[in-house]
């Protein structure tokens, strides 16, 4: 299985492997495998044709990484803003709760005060009432009467 290939040239092995020459190069040097010779084994060939898994993974962890940050960054500044429209929804509502305390007190006094001025209104009624029943004395009964 460890059949060697020939290539008269980098450039043939580059074309055979489908990658560019910087990319052959970076690969061979991080594979410890020498760019100038003319025959490589079936290893190796299979070895330079592979992507670099190892950066790719770390690149996806690292962008899941930077992304579940920021999808964490997000969520705390609208909690935060949720909790700030809270306070002052709460804030709003004690206000409301205290005017609506006050109008009540209002409308008892002013209850209160139309019964008070009923009530007077029915005596002084029913004075005029009493006034207009007595039978009136004329000028001679109230003078000597």
């Amino acid at each position: 299985m460890n059949n060697k290939n020939k290539f008269r040239t980098t450039t043939d092995l580059i074309n055979f492997l489908g990658i560019g020459r910087p990319t052959f190069y970076r690969r061979a040097k991080k594979l410890g495998i020498e760019t100038n010779k003319q025959s490589y084994s079936d290893e190796e060939i299979k070895l330079l044709s592979q992507r670099s898994t190892v950066k790719k993974d770390f690149k996806s962890i690292k962008q899941e990484e930077i992304s579940s940050n920021y999808s964490v960054a997000i969520i705390t500044e609208q909690i935060r803003n949720s909790n700030r429209i809270i306070e002052q929804q709460v804030k709003q509502l004690d206000i409301k709760d205290k005017q609506i305390s006050e109008l009540h007190n209002l409308l008892d006094q002013q209850q209160k005060l139309t019964l008070d001025l009923q009530s007077r209104l029915d005596n002084k009624n029913q004075e005029l009432l009493d006034l207009k029943e007595t039978p009136k004395k004329g000028f001679w009964r109230r003078l000597f009467g």
